[in-house]
């Protein structure tokens, strides 16, 4: 029997790697071999470029360092600062000028900045208090006289009265006004009921009083004349 080839007429005409020229074969063979060798010959030369690229740069470096150490001048020793004297010294206070020193250093310490003492008492207010009055002076000292007692408030130099809805916002105003630091020994000295919604209706707010004293050294007393003593001041010439 006769073999009959069955594929088509375009098949027919292909030819399989057996039916190919063996030298061509073998030189495609050949020069793809070629070309990955000589592309793995490429890429290992490259990395060895890259590694003394880097080893170079290093070394130059660190010559320039070497270099300008050698180079740079060494640091000049610091003197201690002697002090400085200065060529005119300052005057001494003497003579009137003391006088006029002590004077000025008294008045300092005798100022009371009302201002201050205003806005901090606005700042403590609660909102459920009103006040009417206010009455500030600065806390002068009396002459004691023997047998004699002083004057009752003579040291009360912060005087307030006004109202609130409740006795608890009377005692909130107490406390918050001990936080004052230009006031001292803070005092409730009355209360009442307010006045009445109609004739025989409940009372409206609480009335109140407080006192305190303004801290601050007092000015000095004023003499007082004392009947039946006499001050006799001698002269010499």
């Amino acid at each position: 029997m006769r073999a009959v080839n069955l594929l088509p007429v375009e098949l027919r005409q292909h030819k399989s790697i057996r039916q190919e020229d063996p030298a061509v074969v073998v030189g495609s063979a050949l020069g793809l071999i070629v070309m990955i060798a000589l592309g793995t010959a490429f890429y290992v030369a490259h990395s060895n470029v890259n590694a003394q690229q880097q080893r170079l740069t290093s070394v130059r470096l660190e010559l320039a360092s070497l270099a300008q150490t050698k180079h740079a001048p060494p640091p000049k020793p610091v003197r201690p600062s002697a002090p400085i004297t200065p060529i005119v010294p300052p005057p001494a206070v003497t003579g009137q000028e003391a006088a006029w020193l002590a004077a000025v250093s008294t008045d300092l310490s005798q100022r009371i900045a009302f201002d201050r003492v205003l806005r901090d008492v606005s700042l403590v207010i609660p909102d459920d208090v009103t006040l009417t009055s206010m009455t500030m002076s600065a806390p002068v000292a009396t002459p004691t006289i023997p047998g004699v007692p002083p004057p009752a408030g003579a040291a009360q130099g912060f005087v307030i009265s006004g109202s609130a809805y409740s006795y608890d916002g009377v005692a909130r105003l107490l406390s918050r006004l001990e936080l004052v630091p230009d006031l001292s020994g803070v005092t409730l000295t009355s209360t009442g009921s307010g006045g009445t919604a109609g004739a025989t209706g409940p009372a409206v707010g609480v009335q109140f009083n407080i006192t305190a004293a303004i801290k601050g050294a007092p000015a000095p007393p004023a003499a007082l004349p004392i009947p039946g003593l006499t001050t006799t001041t001698a002269v010499s010439s």
